[in-house]
């Protein structure tokens, strides 16, 4: 009994602080986050700055999936079936077009492009605002049927970091098809 007590102990605790690797996993698309990230509560979410101004206006916050890794936050989207959405040089246009603002306001940090990465393509979307960096991604998979949609949010402090955990999340996404 005492063996057992221990043993059920000691699986409670490496389990509890483990950091192993974490998996997003859905029914149609599995990707890797580094050690060290966590899944965010709803409360953890609500607490987040920035996210005051959507509970004041009784909208949720638009990830489904959010993850913490350090001051880096990673909001995650169901994956996208439609074709209309999976277009990624409308989706291009369309996200170029929003951001406009930005560079009305002086704020000349947007970039965006597509990119291939090997027989898939990710639109790149990146920006800073007030030392808050921010990348958006659009995975799409081979046949343009699904893509997973994304965003990282770091302090700008955390840039080098942010843009090789973006590299790590987009190198192991992998669509269950």
């Amino acid at each position: 009994m005492k063996k057992l007590l221990v043993i059920i102990l000691l699986s409670t605790t490496g389990t509890i602080t483990c950091k192993a690797q974490l998996i997003h996993r859905t029914e149609d698309v599995k990707l890797t986050l580094p050690n060290g990230t966590y899944k965010l509560t709803k409360q953890q979410v609500d607490a987040l700055s920035g996210i005051k101004l959507f509970n004041k206006l009784n909208q949720p916050y638009y990830f489904p999936y959010n993850y913490k890794i350090g001051d880096i936050v990673i909001g995650l989207f169901n994956v996208n079936k439609d074709s209309m959405n999976n277009d990624l040089p409308r989706e291009k246009r369309f996200q170029d077009e929003g951001y406009l603002f930005l560079k009305k306001y002086g704020n000349n940090s947007y970039k965006s492009e597509i990119k291939s990465l090997g027989k898939k393509q990710v639109l790149l979307i990146s920006y800073t605002v007030h030392d808050t960096g921010y990348y958006h991604f659009f995975y799409q998979n081979e046949s343009k049927t699904l893509s997973q949609a994304g965003e990282i949010k770091y302090p700008k402090t955390d840039e080098e970091k942010a843009t090789a955990l973006l590299n790590e999340i987009l190198n192991s996404i992998r669509f269950i098809e």
